[in-house]
């Protein structure tokens, strides 16, 4: 944008907030991803696709004066359906999203713009072409998208896993394996990746890795989309479950989010995400310790009597299920608490996987 186009965007925001300023008023501007209408209750504030891209005042600005009592509903077009809001009513899969803010609150946030209102739609035939690359702990939540992707409600999703144990499935170990690499870049090679995700191992702490593994990926597929996936600890047996927990937090999230910071950085407009299904094995490590895990009966046992199936932390199967609908959530912005299958558990790990996502920094979601 040359500097005449700039000065005169700047001028239009600085008039716009004055105006509303000055009437006593704020903004809740709509926008619309994908084909698709919102419509409001009050028939005052609709949006179609076509006013959204005209930047029609109802869209753009979307004025809030005195109570601010609405329900929005999304309406996908012919070929397309409802995927998620963002802002507000972030990743329900409802299609209505309500507001009821009183005017005492509208009048104290007078000049104001709330974040846009985002009705995200997607193809009914949507569905990634996803590479994944990584190891043990790792690898039973990639294999499950396969299953859950699908599932969730996107047919088109398919999917190719690239193994290797330990440290050896770190990124740039991958890279040094001759033959592992060459396995991977044939599957980039065919242009068709859209979504490419690596996990961490702390063998491999550089930038590295990953530095290499995405400058191919996007150099075959330029809209390709990455993620890191960040594991659990291992050895959780030596830990007091509360530290074992907290030293997750602390110290994984941290990980996986200096990764991310570093890839945007290396690929500026690139959606780059972190997936945190770390936390998943304090969480139940932690209800386990306060008895509040009925569907186990120790720790570490196998074929889903434990948490853990071995000293070493490779996951049974309750951890695994609860770590695959945060995958689902992180890939597809399927929210746990709606997504409709049934585990069988009598532990509700759908809301155990969605305090996961709640507490999760936002800024490191995908887009």
């Amino acid at each position: 944008m040359n500097h005449v186009v700039a000065g005169r965007e700047k001028m239009k925001r600085f008039v716009l907030s004055l105006s509303l300023f000055v009437v006593g008023a704020c903004s809740h501007p709509l926008e619309i991803i994908g084909e698709g209408d919102i419509t409001s209750a009050s028939g005052e504030r609709d949006c179609s696709l076509e006013q959204f891209e005209a930047q029609a005042e109802t869209c753009a600005v979307n004025m809030v004066i005195e109570d601010y009592n609405e329900t929005y509903t999304a309406t996908p077009r012919t070929g397309w359906v409802f995927d998620r809001w963002y802002n507000g009513c972030n990743g329900s899969l409802s299609n209505q999203c309500s507001f009821n803010i009183s005017a005492d609150i509208v009048r104290d946030n007078w000049g104001d713009t709330m974040p846009p209102l985002t009705a995200k739609f997607r193809e009914q035939t949507f569905g990634y072409d996803a590479l994944f690359i990584g190891h043990s702990f790792f690898r039973p939540m990639a294999d499950g998208m396969a299953f859950h992707g699908p599932n969730a409600g996107f047919p088109a999703h398919t999917q190719t896993m690239i193994f290797s144990g330990g440290a050896t499935g770190a990124p740039e170990a991958l890279w040094n394996n001759a033959t592992k690499r060459a396995q991977i870049q044939a599957v980039l090679d065919t242009g068709t990746v859209n979504l490419f995700g690596m996990t961490y191992h702390p063998q491999y702490s550089t930038m590295t890795g990953y530095d290499l593994w995405s400058d191919y990926a996007l150099d075959q597929n330029s809209n390709t989309r990455l993620f890191v996936a960040m594991p659990w600890s291992t050895n959780p047996g030596d830990f007091e479950p509360e530290a074992y927990h907290a030293g997750w937090k602390d110290q994984g999230i941290a990980a996986c989010h200096a990764i991310v910071d570093h890839l945007r950085a290396r690929h500026p407009g690139v959606d780059v995400s972190c997936i945190p299904y770390g936390q998943a094995a304090g969480e139940l490590y932690t209800r386990f310790a306060n008895g509040q895990l009925p569907d186990v009966e120790t720790l570490v046992g196998s074929n889903g009597t434990g948490v853990f199936r071995d000293d070493f932390g490779h996951a049974d199967e309750i951890l695994v299920d609860l770590a695959q609908l945060i995958w689902v959530y992180a890939i597809y912005g399927v929210r746990p608490v709606e997504y409709d299958y049934d585990f069988g558990y009598i532990t509700d790990i759908n809301e155990i996987a969605d305090s996961v996502i709640r507490v999760h920094d936002p800024h490191y979601d995908a887009e």
